[in-house]
């Protein structure tokens, strides 16, 4: 039991560091944000919440008698679903970090809030996730502690607001409502800790600049240079079945910031270098780019990007953004490569 209390020491120890430096992945780690979509999410009277992950893991808040319980199901929660965070200690007794009940929120007689005689967990909780659970049918309770796997990931709960109901002195408090954000984090594969690696390599390698300059890039005067990751994208732009891919330019004379794209490792087209300006895309933009995104034709649009109307294209998108501030998508049509402003929140 001492070591099932030391890794939830630990789960929470590394919760709160997540906490406070958001949630973010690494090269190590994944990381996904609950709700994906908004700052918070918020559950009342008997509703649940459910969000699927990228790898097929559900994250619920399970309705219980005094509030609700945190679980991580390895498929959708139904018939033999195993909860991946049941390995959360302590398995007996004290309260479970991973149950949000309303009666860990007030004194031992329920007459005011928790001034400490009610030991239980407050507004950050923290839970681990063991994902050799998989497959096991759950958790069987040992007879002996288990050392924690180094395949464990972890994820904590931040309680943002609370109702309560029930209050009457005597009685057991119990949580209406809910307002919370939670992150979950587990350790990348290997072959995941190198494709992260690869994805976010700002360095071009000799291969690249021969691909590009095979392409037509004249690698005396421009540069492949990438300010930020991935630094190069492809997938099939003009609709011709055939691959395309862009990658980030300096111009070696006055610095200068372009997109170099290479169609069929034959066409090369310069975007936003002054020369064949491409039709709708402000002069100048693509200095100013902090994310790019190749969005192909059957893909569904990210979240942030829902609702905006996309051209009418042959192939795929790339899409260039500031953050939050202006977005232009680049397509082919008509024979040409063309631009659409998406969004505009502030002055160029």
């Amino acid at each position: 039991m001492i070591r099932f209390a030391l890794a939830l020491i630990g789960a929470l120890a590394a919760a709160s560091n997540m906490y406070s430096q958001d949630c973010a992945p690494t090269p190590q780690t994944l990381a996904i944000s609950v709700p994906s979509d908004s700052a918070e999410a918020e559950v009342f009277g008997d509703h649940e919440f459910y969000q699927v992950l990228s790898n097929g893991w559900v994250f619920a808040l399970r309705r219980s008698k005094f509030g609700w319980s945190v679980r991580i199901y390895d498929r959708e929660p139904i018939g033999d679903a195993v909860d991946l965070t049941a390995m959360t200690p302590p398995l007996r007794h004290a309260p479970n970090p991973r149950d949000i009940d309303g009666w860990h929120f007030r004194n031992a007689d329920n007459t005011g809030p928790n001034n400490g005689d009610v030991n239980a967990p407050q507004r950050l909780r923290g839970f681990v996730i063991s994902p050799s659970l998989a497959g096991t049918g759950g958790l069987r309770l040992p007879k002996e502690p288990i050392d924690p796997s180094p395949d464990d990931g972890i994820g904590w709960l931040r309680i943002l607001d609370f109702g309560l109901d029930n209050s009457e002195p005597g009685a057991k408090a119990r949580m209406n409502y809910l307002n919370f954000n939670a992150c979950v984090s587990w350790p990348r594969s290997e072959a995941e800790q190198m494709t992260y690696s690869e994805s976010t390599r700002l360095e071009f390698s000799p291969e690249d600049s021969e691909t590009y300059g095979a392409c037509g890039l004249s690698l005396g005067t421009h540069t492949l240079s990438a300010a930020f990751s991935p630094r190069q994208l492809g997938g099939d732009l003009d609709g011709d079945g055939a691959l395309d891919e862009v990658a980030q330019i300096l111009r070696s004379t006055d610095g200068r910031r372009g997109l170099a794209l290479c169609r069929a490792g034959t066409w090369l087209d310069m975007i936003d270098l002054e020369t064949d300006r491409v039709t709708g895309l402000r002069d100048g933009f693509v200095g100013q780019v902090e994310a790019w995104q190749w969005i192909s034709q059957d893909e569904a649009l990210p979240l942030h990007l829902t609702g905006y109307e996309m051209p009418e294209a042959d192939g795929d998108y790339l899409v260039l953004e500031r953050f939050e501030k202006e977005a232009f998508v680049l397509f082919w049509h008509d024979g040409k490569l063309q631009a659409k402003r998406m969004y505009g929140h502030v002055e160029p």
